[in-house]
């Protein structure tokens, strides 16, 4: 089985703002970087999707164009940053920011979530619905998976078998297409991945 991982498209957020969580709208330009990365993605076979609407979108355009089944997964959501969602990072108390940017991986903003935490809700998902969800779909012969860069990078460790510390260098950009294929693990997925460096 192939897997295919898309980022979303760009937001209507100015530069500069902390969002995770929050759901924002995509920016006015989503017909066109929808269809741009339409045309870069080959058909699949089974659609995962992330329910925010920046992913929500995107993820109904493929499965539409494809014909294919649809499921939206909550584990799939971006970190939560909880108190800084929604403002300007240059806003944020550096007291605050500063040691979380150096260790995100255990600390997590006031209110949110680390991406210890964030691994966690994913793990749980490849360990207990992937394989027996939307990768045990009759005909999962190519699964799209469209996300936010904070789970897309620890999927993309996991599924190429990295460790964790090479996630920042695994990012996606906006609107990025990545296939894996030809890995077990696409179908057999196991506690081993990102955590386990």
């Amino acid at each position: 089985m192939a897997l295919v991982l898309i980022r979303h498209t760009r937001v209507a957020i100015a530069d500069g703002h902390c969002y995770g969580r929050l759901d924002v709208p995509l920016a006015g330009s989503a017909a066109a970087d929808i269809a741009d990365v339409l045309v870069r993605v080959a058909p699949v076979t089974v659609v995962v999707s992330s329910p925010a609407t920046r992913c929500r979108q995107l993820s109904v355009a493929l499965a539409a164009r494809d014909g294919c089944p649809l499921q939206f997964e909550p584990a799939l959501q971006e970190l939560d940053f909880g108190e800084w969602e929604g403002r300007r990072w240059a806003e944020i108390d550096r007291a605050h920011s500063d040691p979380w940017a150096l260790d995100p991986w255990n600390l997590a903003p006031p209110g949110g979530e680390s991406e210890a935490a964030l691994w966690t809700r994913l793990q749980r998902w490849l360990e207990d619905d992937f394989a027996a969800g939307a990768a045990g779909a009759a005909g999962a012969k190519r699964l799209a998976i469209v996300a936010h860069g904070g789970p897309l990078r620890l999927l993309r460790c996991h599924f190429e078998g990295r460790p964790r510390e090479q996630r920042w260098s695994r990012s996606l950009a906006l609107g990025e297409v990545v296939e894996l294929g030809g890995d077990p693990r696409l179908s057999a997925p196991t506690r081993a991945g990102p955590e386990s460096a």
